[in-house]
């Protein structure tokens, strides 16, 4: 693996446990405030988010290997994976909303809190791999 997709592994697990810390005490808040269904839809609404984000930290881990060998095969990774990760995010969605009936606006506030935490935890650091120049492409 190069030092980019561990960067890449590194940040991912970051977002994960901060959509994780967004998922669920808005789940128990809302057990204490409205009713189990709203948790419910809170939680399912987080696990969206956070099977999305898995995706894309597989699809990125994988992009990131293959850009250096085949850079044309890294970019079709990418764009079939945000292909993917859209029909997965309406089956999951379909899913929750239609096949489990969680309660909508819950499930869409959890998915939406922690899309929102993946995306701000995601931002900056220095932790993200990335070579400090466009030559350093070091393969460790």
């Amino acid at each position: 693996m190069t030092r980019m997709a561990e960067g890449i592994a590194r940040r991912g697990r970051l977002v994960l446990m901060v959509q994780i810390l967004l998922a669920v005490p808005l789940a128990l808040g809302l057990w204490a405030g409205i009713g189990r269904e709203a948790a419910l839809g809170a939680l399912g609404g987080g696990a969206i988010a956070m099977i999305l984000m898995g995706m894309l930290r597989w699809t990125m881990q994988r992009a990131t290997v293959l850009a250096v060998e085949a850079p044309k095969d890294s970019l079709n990774l990418m764009y079939a994976g945000a292909a993917l990760r859209f029909i997965a995010l309406i089956l999951l969605f379909a899913v929750a909303l239609g096949g489990l009936k969680l309660s909508p606006a819950p499930t869409v506030g959890g998915f939406v809190l922690a899309m929102l935490g993946g995306a701000i935890a995601s931002r900056g650091g220095k932790d993200s791999g990335r070579p400090a120049s466009k030559t350093d492409l070091t393969l460790d």
